[in-house]
């Protein structure tokens, strides 16, 4: 790498412009003493009358330079600072909020990602920035390869070509298994879709005859085929991403219950409760898991999709309120046919 010239103006300006966007804001300013002592600490040559000449030419980069007047040491002079930004502060934390809650990205790779945006903001901003993240739990995939897999889905669409891969899930002993006996799965890929923190890959599936959805992150060994994709015109991924079911919990206190649950729905336990969650295997095909929810009629709503495949096994009172709630609902059922 050639070493900077720290005797001309290019260079000091180019340090400059990366000292005030990691240093200053509308509430950390450096005044001309500042700046030139700065400067001179690192090497770079600077005089008094050529501070306000730099800051011009920065401001004229497009570089959002704002010049006050203070008041320091009895004595009245200029001090600079960095203005508007690519994204203000509420825009930064909107970001690392969605990295941090969003499940399709790993762990590590949200924190990596995170750290890349502190570094668009001050210095004395980054801690503000980030430190809530480390005080909330967070549901990820340990899926390492998601990013290559949405690039490689990405790039078959952009080349109108057919994918492979295998798809996976998991045993009532929660071990990892690819479906179908590691059967590889074909498809024509239409969209990627961001659903309730979940990335789908929507196409069509050569085996299904019809359009279907996997989970991004539940792919692996993904390749882009020769084979040309199989097109839909009609096909509209705002229409389709509206037709995703969506959970939303009531204001209610959490509770820890027990589940007793039939095997092949373990991967429908994890999903939605998280790949942590505590199990334990219950005879053959069975599986207890002891979860944290909210007993809400939206809980009650999820258990009762499985159609008995999933049992709310204790506390009794959680389990007493959900055959409340259905019996209300049988009550209401028949209430509305004899009207009919």
């Amino acid at each position: 790498m050639p070493e900077i010239n720290k005797t001309g103006t290019k260079g000091r300006l180019l340090f400059l412009e990366r000292y005030l966007l990691e240093h200053t804001d509308d509430n950390h300013a450096l005044t001309t003493e500042d700046i030139i002592s700065i400067c001179r600490e690192h090497g770079f040559q600077i005089q008094r009358s050529t501070v306000a000449d730099d800051m011009a030419i920065l401001s004229a980069s497009g570089l959002d330079i704002i010049r006050e007047t203070v008041y320091k040491n009895r004595t009245i002079m200029n001090a600079y600072h960095i203005g508007a930004r690519l994204f203000e502060m509420s825009e930064l934390r909107m970001l690392v909020d969605a990295v941090s809650s969003s499940r399709f990205i790993t762990l590590e790779k949200s924190d990596l990602l995170i750290s890349k945006l502190a570094r668009l903001t001050c210095e004395q901003n980054r801690s503000s920035l980030t430190q809530k993240i480390f005080q909330t739990d967070r549901l990820k995939t340990t899926n390492m390869n998601i990013f290559v897999n949405m690039e490689m889905i990405r790039s078959a669409m952009d080349l109108h070509r057919k994918i492979s891969f295998h798809y996976w899930g998991y045993t009532p002993k929660k071990e990892k298994v690819l479906r179908h006996n590691g059967e590889l799965y074909v498809a024509s890929p239409y969209s990627l879709l961001w659903n309730d923190d979940r990335y789908y890959m929507v196409g069509w599936s050569d085996k299904r005859r019809k359009t279907a959805q996997y989970r991004v992150d539940r792919m692996c060994d993904l390749r882009i085929l020769e084979n040309p994709a199989v097109e839909d015109e009609s096909f509209n991924a705002a229409l389709y991403s509206r037709s995703v079911l969506k959970m939303f919990d009531e204001d209610l206190p959490a509770r820890t219950v027990i589940l007793l649950c039939e095997g092949h729905l373990m991967q429908n336990v994890l999903d939605r409760f998280g790949e942590d969650t505590k199990t334990e295997t219950a005879g053959e095909d069975m599986f207890r898991a002891t979860v944290n929810v909210i007993p809400s009629s939206t809980f009650f709503g999820w258990v009762f999709q499985y159609q008995g495949g999933i049992i709310i096994e204790s506390p009794q009172k959680i389990r007493e309120a959900f055959e409340k709630t259905l019996q209300r609902f049988i009550e209401k059922h028949r209430g509305t046919d004899s009207k009919v």
